[in-house]
């Protein structure tokens, strides 16, 4: 699939792109813009202005489109209608508050394909299948109005969206990787295993079983927790560091210091499995030895013991970490960085976009 010759106007309306802080998926947005940048396509960003500038950015301007920011809908709907109506391709992503309104207004206002893009597939299907929608996910009766819905989640729910919900064409988008930004390193291995991100109650188990519990039962050995939001009083095993704030630039050394490293997805996404996430494609492009909990789908994206480690108790841990040779422990860490590396960046995210495009427009 190559990029078309045409050179086109995007618009993409969505949450906040220069903080990272503030949307958890600016990264995303950041990287397929980019991409597309560097092939001659302009995009224009549309996203909500921070009015009591409380949002902290970690990036003051783009170096590859237009940010234009609105106050409120009424200041998007009358100001931002010539872009909207000239665009080539018009895209709302999942989050942004007063979805459904436009939804509406690109229906009758957007000459071009228009297209929505979740990343919180979960949290939709909640609001469809109660009928109470929160007002940053589409309701039913908006979902006809895009020419194709994108989602970070592929498999059977896609299938639900078109047979139940009236959704016209579902496609996945995956997330992907910049493998400028991840990447291998040649430095000294600090921990045997190591996780990364915030606490959620729902994921407590999986990280007692699969990390808290190898750690104290290998006193001698090193592990490392990184991530915000755990309990001040919590009661982990002495060779455990943990680190509550790790920069974005400080991950590709967080992971190659790790001998093995632990991916453990948010159950609201595994449950519908097919949602490979960033922490596991970033691990994968470092090629650190990933060891994760089993998923629906896990086998189209890396495979069990060829390119990761699928572990369910703390023995299944340990095998990995001290009974299994490093040879092939790099030889599986080496796998998944070439799969990554064959499908899963932002210029192969880029061009599937715009493949998407052409199916449409065709």
């Amino acid at each position: 699939m190559n990029f078309p010759e045409q050179t086109l106007d995007l618009v993409i309306i969505g949450r906040p792109i220069l903080s990272s802080h503030v949307n958890p998926t600016a990264h995303l947005y950041r990287g397929l813009i980019n991409e597309l940048s560097h092939h001659g396509h302009r995009t224009t960003y549309l996203e909500p202005q921070d009015r009591l500038g409380r949002a902290p950015r970690d990036m003051f301007k783009s170096p590859y489109c237009e940010v234009w920011s609105y106050e409120n809908l009424d200041t998007l709907l009358r100001e931002y209608l010539p872009a909207i109506a000239s665009a080539d391709l018009v895209m709302l992503g999942s989050g942004v508050a007063g979805a459904d309104r436009i939804a509406r207004w690109l229906a009758n206002e957007a000459r071009g394909i228009k297209l929505y893009y979740d990343t919180d597939l979960s949290l939709t299907l909640r609001g469809l299948e109660t009928g109470t929608p929160s007002p940053c996910t589409l309701s039913r009766e908006s979902m006809s109005a895009f020419d194709i819905y994108l989602s970070t989640t592929g498999g059977p729910a896609l299938n639900r969206l078109e047979e139940e919900f009236g959704v016209k064409c579902a496609r996945p988008l995956y997330e992907s990787i910049d493998p400028f930004s991840f990447y291998r390193m040649d430095i000294e291995k600090t921990y045997d295993l190591g996780f990364i991100g915030s606490f959620k109650p729902e994921r407590k188990e999986l990280l007692d079983n699969l990390l808290l519990a190898p750690a104290g039962m290998t006193p001698n050995r090193r592990f490392v927790l990184a991530g915000e939001g755990y309990p001040v009083d919590a009661d982990w095993p002495d060779n455990l560091t943990y680190v509550e704030h790790l920069p974005e630039t400080n991950r590709v050394d967080f992971y190659n210091r790790q001998a093995c490293t632990l991916i453990l997805g948010q159950s609201n996404r595994r449950q519908f499995g097919y949602t490979p996430t960033i922490q596991l494609l970033a691990a994968a492009a470092c090629g650190v030895p990933i060891l994760t909990d089993p998923w629906d789908g896990l086998e189209l994206f890396f495979e069990d013991k060829l390119e990761l480690f699928c572990v369910e108790q703390e023995h299944h841990v340990l095998d990995v970490l001290y009974g299994t040779d490093e040879a092939t422990k790099r030889k599986v860490g080496a796998r998944a960085r070439e799969r990554v590396l064959s499908c899963h960046t932002t210029a192969q995210r880029a061009q599937q976009l715009l493949g998407y495009w052409e199916e449409i427009a065709d």
